[in-house]
């Protein structure tokens, strides 16, 4: 009789476990990282492009991913013109440019560039000559104020 009540509270252990499990997972999946968050995908020449847009204080920011094809690459120039192209669409729809900068990594060699203001020449670090391939981690982020996420989101897609 003792034996059946401890099998008995030891499933109950087990399932209050999952569940508990369960719920951790669930409220992760709704974490507030990505609460305000919106996520697009946009194909362009030969990559796709994941862009992420969200707003901190005052602050809109849009994080752009290059994903190359198999069997292409980006030339990190490319990369650099789309921020000069954003920093001055910002300027134009009344916002201020934070920053905007650009890294490319391949295989432990690296690129990194950043603009802070529209007309501004960019700054430069690493081998601006790299080709980036399927395997290279290639980012964008567009940093500005007084501009809704939205807004900058749309300048970041037309700018591609």
């Amino acid at each position: 009789m003792s034996h059946g009540h401890e099998h008995h509270h030891h499933d109950h252990e087990h399932e209050h476990g999952h569940q508990h499990d369960h719920e951790h997972g669930h409220h992760h999946d709704h974490d507030g990282h990505h609460h305000h968050g919106h996520e697009e995908t946009v194909r362009v020449d030969h990559a796709n492009v994941l862009l992420e847009a969200h707003t901190h204080e005052q602050t809109a920011t849009v994080s752009m991913t290059f994903e190359p094809d198999p069997d292409a690459t980006l030339v990190f120039g490319d990369l650099v013109s789309l921020m000069q192209k954003i920093a001055e669409a910002i300027e134009s729809a009344g916002g201020i440019v934070g920053h905007i900068k650009a890294y490319g990594k391949q295989e432990g060699d690296f690129v990194h560039a950043s603009v802070t203001a529209a007309g501004l020449e960019p700054t430069y670090e690493g081998n601006l000559d790299m080709d980036l391939g399927n395997e290279a981690t290639v980012q964008l982020a567009a940093i500005a104020l007084l501009i809704d996420q939205d807004r900058l989101l749309d300048i970041c897609k037309n700018a591609l």
